[in-house]
């Protein structure tokens, strides 16, 4: 990933990072958690930004990929202590 590639990734989710907090208040109580947890799902959204094709709107797709990194890791007890 180039830094244009890099740049338009953080503009997209600073556009998009309602998305994150909503997710974020739902999964988790505390405000550490809340904060670990969107950590954890940017981390997964940078990783995975060269996989996005494009096929739906990038808030589509970073919803998605929010909503699966935060029921993986609140399954597991104790995640955030």
């Amino acid at each position: 990933m180039d830094l244009t590639d890099k740049n338009k990734f953080v503009a997209l989710v600073k556009e998009h990072q309602n998305i994150l907090h909503k997710i974020c208040h739902v999964y988790c109580y505390t405000k550490e958690d809340k904060q670990d947890l969107s950590q954890e799902i940017i981390l997964q959204l940078f990783k995975s930004y060269d996989s996005f094709k494009g096929k739906s709107s990038f808030a589509t797709w970073m919803y998605r990929v929010a909503l699966n990194t935060a029921i993986t890791k609140t399954k597991r007890p104790n995640l955030f202590v």
